[in-house]
């Protein structure tokens, strides 16, 4: 038992590493690694913030997000999270969306080391590899340099559905394993699904395309029958829920046409040479960091190395069924992932793989970053390195001539070497509006808009990078803890009418045309926060001025009745 509890301890002191930036404030600051955006971090503490609010009305009207108004079913444009709803709590006692955001963050990364651990101790490994690997999991590469994009942090539940299916492989092959074995086990895998979605719906194409190429190695051939019974049932469980998650996405996704331009994709596919590189914090690097290529996909070369002992070793012993298929699952995802991550980059002849993919996999056209199946890389890496480490000390423990003193210190250095192979520092920190702190203009409109009315709030942001929309994530915030719906807003995907609003503003200001205009779409409110903004509201005759702050920088305008100008 204390061997437990000391490594939850030490999983639990590894998940809050990334938060040093804010331990000082967690109720006001979130972490941001280096070279991220704020903007990112601000939307995912949004998203939270609007599934705090879901699940506070029942999830009635969750889709049609209060941005990009009048457009409906926005929430769909990006990742929903559905699962942080269970924040709540922390939110509405605190007051403070941050305080959830970095309790998400840690508890992510905490359960990704819980789960790899776990899921190693169940196919065989011994207590110090498979905790090794834990640690490393926690600690995961690629991840903690991607730490803003709050939804990939959710390993978890991958983890967690490799090692349902492992055991009901295990299960179904062996002809003991009684009903309500099977019962727990079908409603364990059919829970990690349903967790997929829930969490990361990206996860859940990626891993499920994954499990297409892999997936074939944890199926028990000789008691297929079986072992379909099980898969059946939860399929039958899971997917009611899951299917509630995925194909709204889907479907507004399809029907407005959104898909990533091939252009976009090639600037974020990954090439072999990138899996050469080791983590920029890493205890060995073989290759510089390439000028112009922006990500180091390497899990570490001693992870890499003790990866590849582990796969010879498992495969070269038969009397580890259990293991052998874990090794050979995780050597198939690896090699997928590898490949997919080279996204336009991966070509057979003048087959176009990346292109075949998008026109027949539902979810693949929308996809931006390729790099990012390099996550699973990683994830398959580190834990065939615990599987190599374990192999390994088992073959000392074996080897005449070494002390047991020598040997406990090999594998122990060699298990902190695997645990802390790379690191990486997040040197910066975003402040998050509390709940209880709102801006005049938004206080003054929760009193006087009337639901279903829409509000504009200048000046609207005029450029395309996510750093051009800080202030826009913030507005968004403010806006649905008071209850209104914006014009304005930030999003995985953009309307049309986004684009179209953005150009008439920079080309010709508030005139009169784009006021009626916007009138005519329900928005009769017009908030300003420049002295630019300002100075046009007041010279337009359909605008009549409401509200303004003590220091004249904000101010709230009514759209006149047309009647009434008439």
């Amino acid at each position: 038992m204390w061997r437990e509890l000391l490594l939850l301890s030490v999983l639990g002191f590894l998940s809050l590493l990334p938060l040093l930036p804010v331990l000082t404030a967690p109720l006001d600051f979130i972490p941001v690694t280096r070279g991220g955006s704020a903007t990112v971090p601000l939307f995912n503490a949004w998203t939270i913030l609007w599934n705090v609010k879901g699940i506070e009305r029942g999830f009635q009207g969750w889709w049609d997000a209060p941005i990009f108004f009048p457009e409906r079913q926005c929430f769909a444009f990006s990742e929903p999270m559905p699962l942080t709803a269970c924040l709540q709590p922390l939110v509405r006692i605190f007051g403070s969306v941050a305080l959830a955001y970095n309790c998400w963050l840690a508890g992510n990364l905490f359960l990704n080391g819980v789960t790899a651990c776990w899921l190693l101790r169940r196919c065989g490994c011994s207590c110090g590899p498979a905790a090794a690997a834990g640690c490393a999991m926690t600690l995961h590469p690629l991840l903690l340099t991607q730490l803003e994009v709050l939804q990939l942090t959710c390993l978890w539940p991958s983890l967690w559905l490799l090692s349902t299916l492992l055991r009901i492989a295990n299960a179904a092959a062996d002809p003991a394993a009684g009903y309500g074995h099977c019962a727990r086990l079908v409603s364990e895998a059919a829970l990690a699904v349903i967790c997929l979605p829930a969490t990361c719906v990206h996860h859940t194409l990626f891993f499920g395309l994954l499990l297409l190429f892999a997936g074939w190695a944890l199926v028990p051939w000789r008691s297929f029958l079986r072992w379909l019974l099980l898969v059946c049932g939860v399929a039958v469980l899971a997917l009611p829920p899951a299917a509630m998650m995925l194909l709204p996405v889907q479907q507004v996704l399809r029907e407005r046409g959104f898909e990533r331009r091939e252009e976009t994709v090639a600037v974020l596919s990954a090439v072999p040479s990138d899996y050469l590189r080791a983590p920029e914090q890493s205890v060995a690097s073989v290759m510089p960091q390439h000028v112009g290529r922006p990500w180091n996909l390497g899990a570490g070369w001693l992870r890499t190395v003790l990866a590849t002992a582990g796969m010879m070793l498992v495969f070269g012993n038969a009397g580890l069924p259990l293991m052998r298929r874990l090794v050979l699952s995780l050597s198939l995802l690896l090699l997928a992932a590898a490949l997919l991550s080279l996204g336009v980059n991966l070509q057979l002849g003048p087959w176009k793989i990346w292109a075949v993919l998008c026109d027949w996999l539902p979810g693949m056209a929308q996809v931006r970053s390729a790099f990012r199946f390099a996550l699973f890389v990683q994830v398959a890496i580190i834990l065939l390195a615990g599987i190599g480490l374990d192999r390994l000390q088992i073959c000392f423990l074996r080897r005449a001539g070494c002390s047991s003193r020598t040997q406990r210190v090999i594998v122990v250095c060699l298990g902190l070497l695997v645990a802390g192979e790379s690191w990486s520092v997040v040197p910066g920190r975003v402040d998050v509006p509390r709940i209880d702190v709102r801006p005049g203009w938004a206080e003054f409109l929760q009193s006087r808009a009337v639901s279903g009315e829409g509000v504009l709030i200048l000046p609207y942001v005029q450029g395309h990078a996510p750093d051009d929309f800080q202030a826009t994530v913030r507005w968004m915030i403010h806006s649905t803890v008071a209850g209104l719906r914006i014009v304005n807003g930030y999003s995985g995907f953009f309307p049309p009418a986004h684009f179209t609003l953005q150009r008439d503003l920079q080309r010709a200001g508030l005139e009169s045309s784009l006021i009626l205009q916007l009138q005519s779409g329900r928005v009769f409110w017009v908030v300003v926060t420049d002295s630019e903004s300002n100075k046009q509201a007041q010279r337009q005759p359909l605008l009549r001025e409401q509200w303004r702050s003590a220091d004249g920088s904000e101010a709230v305008f009514e759209v006149v009745d047309r009647g009434q100008q008439e």
